[in-house]
C-alpha cells in the first residue's frame, strides 16, 4: 500500500462521519423522512414522492459506512500488535466493528429498497420498511457497544490508545446499552468518538 494512503488512512473516520451527516441531512431535510411509527400513508408518500432524494441520501450514508469499514482496518492494526499473543480481545473489537458496519449498511438499504420498489408498494409494506430501518440502527448500537468495550479494554491493558480514550470508549459502550437514550450515543457521541480517534491516529508518528 502506498505511503500516501497510509498517511491519509486516519481521515477515513472523518470522511465516514461527514458522509453520514450528509446522508441524514438529505433524508431528514429535503426528503422529510418520517419517524418509524408514522402512519402507513405517510410512509408510502415518503418513498413515492421523494424517490430520488431517498436514494441519494441512502447512497451517501452507505458510502460513509464503507469509509468506516475501511477505517476498521486501521483500528485493527493499532490494537492487534499492541495486545500481542492470541489477540483475543482486539479480534473481538474488529469483529464487532464489522458487525456494526453491516448493520449500518442495512439501515439505509431498507429505505433504498422502499424507494426502488415504490411502484405498487402498499402503505403497510412502506411502514415495514421504515420499521426495519430503525431495527438495523438499533442492532448497530448493540454491536457498537461490543466494539467500543473491546477497544477500551484492549487500550487499558496495552496503551494502544490513551487511557482517557479507553475509559471514554467503555463509558460510551455502556451508554449504547441503555435503550431509551442509546440513540443519542449513536447519533452524536459515536461520530465524535470516531473523529477523535482519527485525529489521534493521524498525529501519531508513522513507522518507517
Amino acid at each position: 500500500m502506498s505511503r500516501l494512503e497510509e498517511r491519509l488512512a486516519p481521515f477515513d473516520g472523518i470522511a465516514a462521519v461527514m458522509l453520514w451527516v450528509a446522508g441524514v441531512a438529505v433524508l431528514q431535510g429535503k426528503a422529510h423522512q418520517p419517524p418509524s411509527d408514522a402512519s402507513p400513508a405517510r410512509a408510502l408518500a415518503f418513498f413515492q414522492v421523494h424517490t430520488g432524494t431517498v436514494l441519494l441520501g441512502t447512497l451517501l450514508f452507505g458510502l460513509g459506512t464503507l469509509f468506516f469499514l475501511w477505517f476498521l482496518g486501521l483500528i485493527r492494526t493499532q490494537l492487534g500488535p499492541a495486545e500481542g499473543g492470541t489477540r483475543r480481545v482486539s479480534s473481538i473489537a474488529y469483529a464487532a466493528g464489522i458487525a456494526m458496519a453491516i448493520c449500518l449498511l442495512l439501515t439505509p438499504a431498507t429505505h433504498a429498497a422502499g424507494a426502488i420498489n415504490n411502484v405498487g408498494l402498499s402503505p403497510d409494506a412502506a411502514q415495514v420498511y421504515l420499521g426495519l430501518n430503525s431495527g438495523f440502527y438499533w442492532a448497530a448500537g448493540l454491536s457498537g457497544a461490543v466494539f467500543l468495550l473491546a477497544t477500551g479494554l484492549t487500550s487499558l491493558s496495552t496503551g494502544a490508545f490513551p487511557s482517557w480514550l479507553a475509559w471514554a470508549s467503555i463509558g460510551l459502550a455502556v451508554w449504547l446499552l441503555i435503550v431509551p437514550i442509546a440513540w443519542i450515543a449513536l447519533v452524536y457521541a459515536f461520530p465524535l468518538w470516531l473523529i477523535v480517534v482519527s485525529v489521534l491516529l493521524w498525529r501519531r508518528p508513522s513507522v518507517s
